[in-house]
């Protein structure tokens, strides 16, 4: 094996297509050779992989990319993995790529092939070796692709939260995708993320705000406990005499010993510093709005639509 196809297998996780080893210097019957030795194996319609065992997920997402012919990128869920990201704590077993519209390409399983007319060179990111959509676009990609637009929103939430791409950069990349699925859930989950929101029940939370006509709360705000150590609120609203009402949503995991523990901790420094403290579940946040919102105007947090505006916002 000359010095140059070992540097090209090296930077493909030890994958290529037999016309780039070819162009390396490789004739296809060395190749064939390869292959009816059980040295290397056959994958797709175009690749080789240099060994014979099982391949790694590395291995498996650039045969995704290499084999369709002309411009390809890993794409949605599968180029978000790449740069680190995390869904609920899954990883996500298909490998998804993009495609020009017509491209010709060969099925293989567990692999999710996606035709766009809007997909150029200059969308390709080889940043981290394998090509791959940028963040924003992978995002907005892997929301459209969620069968359900609650789990579109919390996919961007998720995305800005671990810091791979900001609110911004997904709201412009919006303004050029075209028609999408889930679209205007997408648009009004930017406006909640953009404020703060960073899980699935935050979102929830502006949802209920909008459908009951409640002035949205301030976000994630940022309090310094009694030693100096920042705290994070989930809602929070500032009311017209002064005072404060915080709203917390716990999910599953707040239920766990050490979280409720640590829960109980802020919360009794949160009311020390003379704020009002609800909490919901994350449940209710979704499926019992109507009373969380009543609870809430209870509390003192101001409307701020008109019958009239509260059908248009839902």
């Amino acid at each position: 094996m000359n010095l140059d196809v070992a540097r090209l297998l090296h930077h493909q996780a030890g994958v290529a297509t037999i016309e780039q080893l070819v162009g390396q210097g490789l004739t296809e019957s060395v190749v064939r050779a390869q292959v009816a030795a059980r040295r290397w194996q056959r994958q797709g319609a175009r690749c080789v992989v240099a060994h014979n065992h099982l391949l790694s997920r590395p291995e498996q997402m650039w045969v995704a990319v290499l084999d369709p012919v002309g411009l390809t990128a890993l794409a949605g869920m599968t180029a978000l993995e790449t740069a680190g990201f995390r869904f609920f704590g899954r990883e996500v077993e298909r490998i998804h790529v993009v495609v020009r519209r017509g491209a010709r390409y060969h099925r293989m399983p567990g692999v999710t092939i996606h035709e766009s007319r809007r997909f150029e060179p200059q969308d390709v990111d080889r940043r981290r070796g394998i090509p791959s959509t940028e963040p924003a676009r992978s995002a907005l990609d892997a929301a459209a692709w969620q069968p359900h637009p609650r789990y579109a929103c919390g996919v961007l939430a998720a995305v800005v939260q671990q810091r791979l791409c900001t609110a911004t950069e997904l709201s412009e990349q919006l303004r050029f995708v075209g028609r999408i699925r889930h679209k205007q859930p997408i648009r009004l989950a930017l406006l909640d993320i953009a404020g703060g929101a960073e899980a699935l029940s935050e979102l929830d939370i502006g949802v209920l705000c909008r459908r009951h006509g409640l002035v949205e709360p301030v976000r994630q705000r940022v309090r310094r406990d009694p030693s100096g150590r920042r705290r994070y609120l989930d809602c929070e609203w500032d009311l017209p005499d002064g005072s404060v009402v915080v709203l917390e949503v716990d999910g599953s995991h707040h239920f766990e010993a050490a979280h409720w523990e640590a829960d109980m901790k802020r919360e009794r420094l949160v009311v020390i510093s003379r704020r009002r403290v609800l909490r919901c579940t994350a449940n209710e946040a979704r499926h019992d709005q109507q009373a969380v919102a009543a609870d809430l105007r209870a509390a003192g947090v101001p409307t701020e639509l008109s019958g009239a505006d509260v059908v248009r916002a839902t």
